[in-house]
């Protein structure tokens, strides 16, 4: 457990470290409010042909802390894909395709590239009940800082981002994205 004075150290330590990053427009926590909102608003179902389950978003609000940093393109990218499809085995179906990565097809498969940036692995069989998963992502800055753990990110659903940006009385400027980051102190 960590003392007050302490805690209050650290955590300035994680918010300037977020904010100096590159392409990191703006970095700040969020309130016990903001987070019992943004928890409802991400639980809302979504509608279309195929669920959303933001895994990474429900990871991060268990951590302790929730840091939420603005960015631009600037900004690194994801060091895993950060959408996968899966079907009702839990199996990966399809995934993102991060810049210069070069996706191949296992034997009796072939790739259904949709757009630039996902590809789904189609080997045949019908996949019942498939969902889009949003995984939590790591996040590299933080893994390295002293007494930080069980670091976790995650972009939330648009809904999610936009509560987010007008909460903090921030423009809904679609160049810029927000990112969560959930992490407890030792």
């Amino acid at each position: 457990m960590t003392a007050p004075k302490d805690e209050s150290r650290r955590l300035k330590q994680v918010l300037d470290g977020l904010s100096s990053l590159r392409g990191v427009r703006s970095a700040f926590y969020l309130t016990r409010e903001e987070r019992k909102e943004l928890e409802r608003i991400e639980k809302i179902p979504r509608m279309g042909p195929l669920a959303v389950q933001n895994q990474g978003v429900f990871e991060c609000l268990r951590r302790k802390h929730l840091a939420c940093i603005v960015k631009d393109k600037t900004f690194r990218p994801p060091p895993c894909p950060t959408v996968l499809l899966v079907d009702d085995d839990g199996k990966t179906i399809g995934k993102e395709i991060l810049p210069g990565e070069k996706v191949k097809a296992a034997p009796g498969q072939k790739l259904l590239h949709v757009g630039r940036d996902f590809v789904v692995f189609y080997d045949g069989r019908r996949a019942a009940n498939a969902r889009f998963v949003l995984p939590p992502i790591p996040f590299e800055e933080l893994d390295d800082m002293k007494g930080v753990a069980k670091v976790a990110s995650s972009s939330p659903s648009t809904l999610g981002d936009l509560f987010i940006k007008k909460s903090r009385g921030l423009d809904d400027d679609p160049r810029l994205a927000t990112i969560l980051i959930g992490f407890d102190l030792r």
